[in-house]
């Protein structure tokens, strides 16, 4: 049966298309009159209608009109049982916990729908910050008094907490209650770390007994909205920003009495069977470890999508901006079509006077959108490389004039608001050459800027420091200012036109004793933004080693080389 109801809209992609799946009919042998909800309950009424969006796949219930109903009965909710298997619940606790610590060793931990506090009391003591959030206020109070836990009572709202607080955010048997899981995701985004960890578990719809019980598998029941496969769920998480990092299995620790009164729901004869088990030396009372394989279980970090950056900084007000020296900013640019806009509209125009951008024989749209950005553009011919494009950046800009010279590049890695901040030790005279610095006060780190790629970087960097005697942070920078004297001292034409390039730059700054400085930035790293290929960066290291023999030999007289004269 297929429907559309303009009132119906699917949470995920919008459309109001969609077909009833099950309709449930429940046998009046497990249903009973309603008297609130339970975490434990094994016969909670099933929902009326399970739906399937056509545009999607994404599966839900029919909702209840009055969404207050969902709230109100999960506020007065009071569940004793679910106090009596506190111990196989810590002890899944712990193995979820064991999970994460393998992704992410300790810092500030939220627990969405914390219930009694269980998890957050084993988390704290393996050593976390943690903070709770909990609808019940029974189950508020327990975790208050009991257990002495920060738990807030209600739920999860926009600047309840600032951006970029937590290391881990962790939503166990949540996300099927929402009334509106996407605005629930989005959230805990902005709330999350760059480098955070957000651990998810809910049901799966499309697992094996799923498919077999239908309308009667445990995971159907009124209280649950959503019902996501891995397909769906992933959806919803690129949707949110988020990415699944790897899936774990899905334990369940319970007393053998616990099982028992499961089995209930499905079959009397088998509970007769194992209830008189269970009263047989104390056999109830035992744990009981299962995975029934019904459960999504996921660790899920951040997506580097371009849609979901958020600006890390801002232009710095006040900053002594030297009116008369001319500032360009130029951006040797290949296939940028995706992120030159953004790049350019982050500029601070007001202190800039031109920005000029070279194109390496794009082929993409980058020069279509340069020139309606309203940008000088110059165009390679061929594709000549990065060091080449360079080249081409500073002699026009020196034609043109230029006092300072901002190289940045157009694939919105680095953020160009904080330019006043990367000019001003030129412009007082206190630094020919500035740099913008992942490595500073851990820029790199809240970027995402991928583990590998850092210890490369540091490694590198320690190498060129202790050849050249400096005691800079990133050698391998995008974001860079120069001074017009600089420029026209070093021979940079006679540089490499590939990656290189930025090393012989400094070297040759060093060899004419041109004072570099450092300023902190926040670097992006996401899916749409370039990076540099393998083989790519196997060469650029060779070509490092490459450089610093070259300054040994220069400047222990052994050869001269032109370049650096």
């Amino acid at each position: 049966m297929i429907g559309k109801n303009i009132n119906l809209e699917c949470n995920l992609c919008g459309s109001n298309n969609y077909e009833i799946v099950y309709k449930v009919a429940t046998p009046e042998n497990l249903t009973k009159p309603e008297t609130g909800y339970k975490i434990t309950e094994w016969n909670i009424e099933k929902p009326k209608k399970i739906l399937k969006c056509n545009g999607c796949g994404l599966i839900f219930a029919e909702q209840d009109k009055n969404l207050r109903y969902y709230a109100d009965k999960y506020i007065t909710m009071v569940d004793k049982e679910y106090v009596k298997e506190e111990k196989g619940r810590r002890r899944a606790s712990i193995k979820i916990l064991e999970k994460i610590e393998k992704v992410k060793k300790g810092g500030k931990l939220l627990d969405i729908g914390c219930a009694n506090g269980f998890f957050l009391d084993e988390a704290r003591r393996r050593g976390w910050e943690v903070d709770g959030i909990e609808v019940s206020s029974w189950a508020v109070e327990y975790a208050r008094k009991k257990l002495n836990l920060n738990v807030r009572e209600g739920f999860i709202e926009k600047e309840l907490f600032p951006d970029d607080f937590f290391d881990v955010i962790v939503m166990l048997d949540v996300l099927e209650h929402l009334p509106d899981p996407k605005s629930v995701l989005i959230e805990a985004r902005r709330i999350l770390k760059g480098d955070g960890i957000l651990y998810i578990s809910t049901p799966n719809i499309s697992s094996l007994v799923s498919k077999i019980l239908r309308a009667k598998w445990w995971g159907i029941n009124k209280f649950h909205l959503y019902y996501f496969s891995k397909h769906t769920f992933e959806k919803m998480l690129d949707a949110c920003g988020f990415k699944v990092k790897g899936y774990s299995p899905h334990i369940r620790i319970f007393s053998f009495n616990y099982w028992v009164s499961r089995i209930r729901a499905h079959s009397r004869l088998f509970y007769r069977i194992f209830d008189f088990i269970s009263r047989i030396d104390s056999l109830g009372s035992k744990q009981l470890t299962v995975n029934f394989h019904d459960q999504i279980e996921a660790v899920i970090v951040k997506a580097r999508k371009l849609d979901y950056l958020v600006k890390a900084m801002t232009v710095k007000e006040g900053k002594n901006i030297n009116k008369s020296m001319k500032i360009f900013v130029v951006l040797p640019a290949f296939n940028a079509e995706k992120t030159l806009q953004k790049t350019v509209e982050d500029i601070p125009r007001n202190i800039i006077d031109k920005i000029i951008l070279t194109d390496d024989n794009s082929s993409d749209k980058t020069v279509e959108i340069a020139e309606n950005l309203g940008l000088e553009v110059l165009r390679h011919k061929r594709n000549m490389g990065y060091g080449a494009n360079q080249k081409t950046c500073y002699k026009k800009a020196l034609e043109e004039g230029a006092d300072i010279v901002i190289m940045v590049h157009p694939d919105y890695q680095y953020d160009p608001t904080i330019i006043p901040s990367l000019i001003e030790p030129i412009q007082k005279g206190e630094a020919d050459a500035v740099f913008g610095s992942r490595m500073l006060k851990g820029g790199a780190v809240e970027g995402g800027m991928p583990l590998w790629k850092r210890n490369i970087n540091i490694l590198l960097t320690a190498i060129e420091n202790i050849v050249l005697g400096t005691y800079l942070t990133d050698y391998h920078s995008g974001f860079r200012a120069y001074s017009a004297n600089l420029l026209r001292t070093v021979s940079f034409s006679l540089n490499s036109n590939k990656f290189i390039f930025d090393t012989e730059i400094i070297v040759q700054s060093l060899v004419h004793h041109f004072k570099i400085e450092e300023v902190p930035i926040k670097a992006r790293y996401f899916e749409e933004a370039s990076t540099i290929k393998l083989l790519a960066g196997i060469g650029y290291c060779f070509d490092i080693f490459k450089t610093m023999f070259k300054y040994v030999l220069h400047i222990k007289g052994v050869y001269r080389f032109r370049q650096f004269e």
